[in-house]
C-alpha cells in the first residue's frame, strides 16, 4: 500500500511540474552542451542552443560579420585552417566565449574588438603566416580570463616584447619557433606561469631567468640544441614534470645534476635521447614517480632503478632490450611498473 501511494504522490507531482521541467529531465541533450557543430548553416538555424561551433578546413575565405550575434550561448569556436584574410570584428562580441582557434590563418592582426572577449581563457594562433604578432598581443593584453596562449610555428625570431604583458598567463606555448634567445629579465612578470613549452625550438642555451618561475609545474624542452640547463633551474621548487626528449647535445648527467634537489619533481622525460646506460645523476632524483626512456639504445633493464623508493612506472619501450629468462624475474622484483 505504501508504494502505491509513493507511486501515486510521485505522479501528482509530475503533473503539477512545469512541462520545460519536465523534459529538461527527461531529455539529456536539451542544452546542447556536449554537441559539436560542424555546419555553420545548421547552426543558424537554432544559433542559441550552439556551444561549440567548428568549422575548421572548411576554407572560409569569407565569413558576415552579421552573423555572429546570433550566438548568444557559444563557448568554443574554432576556424582552424580556414584562410581568413581577415577575422570577423563580430567575433569580439562573443561574451560567452571562452576558446578560440584561429590556427593556420592569413590575417594580419586580430580586429581591436577582441580587446571585450572577457571570458576568453584560451586562445590559438598557431601556423600564422602573415599575423603581426606583437600587433595582435597588444589587443588581447588586458583580456581578465586569459590563461592559455598558444603561438606554434609562427616563424618567431625573438619573443615579442609585449608577451611580458601577459601576467596572468598560466600556460604558454611556443613550441616550433626559429627563437635565437629567450634571455630577458621580464620573464619574473610570468609569476602565474604553471606550463611552458618550448618544444623543438633548437635552442642552444636555456636562459638562466626561466629559474625565476616559481610557480611552473611542467616545461617541455625537448628537441633542442643546449648542453645543460642553468643552475637557477634549482630554484624550480614547484616543478612536477620536464621534458628532455630528442636533445642531440644535452649532457644528460650534468643536466640532472640540477635538477637533484626539486622536491617534487615526479616525472623525467628521457625519451630519444641516444642512452645505451643509464645517467647515474637519476638515482639522486628521490621523488621520482615515474621514468620514460624509451626509444633509446639500453639493452637491459636498469637494475640501478630499484634504488628509487617512490618509482611507480619505468617506460622502455623501444629499446634495444634482449631479454632472458633472469631478466624477466629479475624484472618481477620491481614495484614499479616496467613498460617494454
Amino acid at each position: 500500500m505504501k508504494n502505491l501511494l509513493g507511486i501515486s504522490v510521485l505522479v501528482a507531482l509530475l503533473y503539477t511540474l512545469p512541462c520545460d521541467y519536465v523534459i529538461a529531465q527527461t531529455n539529456p541533450d536539451v542544452n546542447h552542451t556536449d554537441k559539436e557543430y560542424t555546419s555553420l548553416k545548421e547552426a543558424l538555424t537554432k544559433p542559441s542552443t550552439v556551444y561549440r561551433l567548428n568549422l575548421s578546413n572548411q576554407n572560409l575565405t569569407n565569413l558576415p560579420d552579421t552573423i555572429w550575434s546570433n550566438f548568444k550561448n557559444i563557448e568554443y569556436l574554432n576556424l582552424k585552417d580556414d584562410h581568413l584574410l581577415e577575422i570577423p570584428p563580430a567575433i569580439g562580441t562573443l561574451k560567452t566565449l571562452k576558446v578560440l582557434n584561429l590556427s593556420g590563418n592569413d590575417f594580419k592582426v586580430l580586429p581591436p574588438s577582441f580587446a571585450g572577449l572577457e571570458n576568453l581563457r584560451e586562445i590559438y594562433l598557431n601556423d600564422e603566416v602573415n599575423m603581426d604578432t606583437d600587433l595582435t598581443l597588444n589587443i588581447l593584453k588586458d583580456l581578465p580570463n586569459l590563461r592559455t596562449l598558444h603561438l606554434e610555428n609562427d616563424n618567431l625570431k625573438t619573443i615579442p616584447p609585449t608577451l611580458f604583458g601577459f601576467s596572468n598567463l598560466e600556460n604558454l606555448y611556443l613550441d616550433n619557433n626559429p627563437l635565437s634567445s629567450l634571455s630577458s629579465e621580464k620573464w619574473t612578470n610570468f609569476k602565474n606561469l604553471e606550463y611552458l613549452s618550448l618544444k623543438n625550438d633548437h635552442l642552444s642555451e636555456i636562459p638562466s631567468e626561466l629559474g625565476a618561475l616559481k610557480n611552473l609545474k611542467v616545461i617541455d624542452l625537448s628537441g633542442n640544441d643546449f648542453k645543460k640547463l642553468p643552475q637557477s633551474f634549482s630554484g624550480l621548487k614547484n616543478l612536477r614534470e620536464i621534458y628532455l626528449n630528442d636533445e642531440v647535445n644535452m649532457d644528460t648527467d650534468e643536466t640532472l645534476s640540477v635538477l637533484q634537489g626539486l622536491p617534487n619533481l615526479k616525472i623525467l622525460h628521457l625519451e630519444n635521447d641516444n642512452l645505451s646506460v643509464l645517467p647515474k645523476n637519476v638515482l639522486n632524483l628521490y621523488q621520482l614517480e615515474s621514468i620514460y626512456l624509451n626509444n633509446n639504445k639500453l639493452d637491459k633493464i636498469p637494475s640501478e632503478l630499484n634504488q628509487l623508493k617512490n618509482l611507480k612506472l619505468i617506460d622502455l619501450h623501444e629499446n634495444n632490450l634482449n631479454l632472458n629468462n633472469n631478466d624477466l624475474q629479475f624484472k618481477d622484483t620491481f614495484k614499479a611498473i616496467i613498460r617494454f
